[in-house]
């Protein structure tokens, strides 16, 4: 896992989390960026401010945000120390 060091405010369903984290990339989220041509600013801006934030599994969170005409999709995990990111993908098609 490759680390950032930038901290963030995270909207959480429709409260806000005033505890700074850093996030934190597992390697599968970092080769997703990559392919997608998604970088750490979007996946930022998905995160401080998502347009739609669901539940996924095992207590992870899907954060939507509109982006250059597609869908960017962060899914991530709120850790004691840090938020996890897991995946982030660009979509065609927006959440349901």
């Amino acid at each position: 896992m490759a680390g950032s060091k930038r901290c963030l405010q995270l909207k959480r369903a429709s409260d806000i989390i005033f505890l700074m984290k850093p996030i934190k990339y597992v390697r599968h989220a970092r080769n997703r960026m990559r392919l997608h041509r998604i970088i750490e600013k979007e996946v930022e801006s998905a995160l401080q401010n998502p347009e739609h934030l669901e539940p996924s599994v095992e207590g992870r969170f899907n954060a939507w945000i509109e982006t250059s005409g597609k869908f960017l999709r962060v899914t991530y995990k709120e850790k004691e120390d840090n938020f996890l990111v897991i995946s982030a993908v660009k979509k065609r098609k927006g959440w349901r």
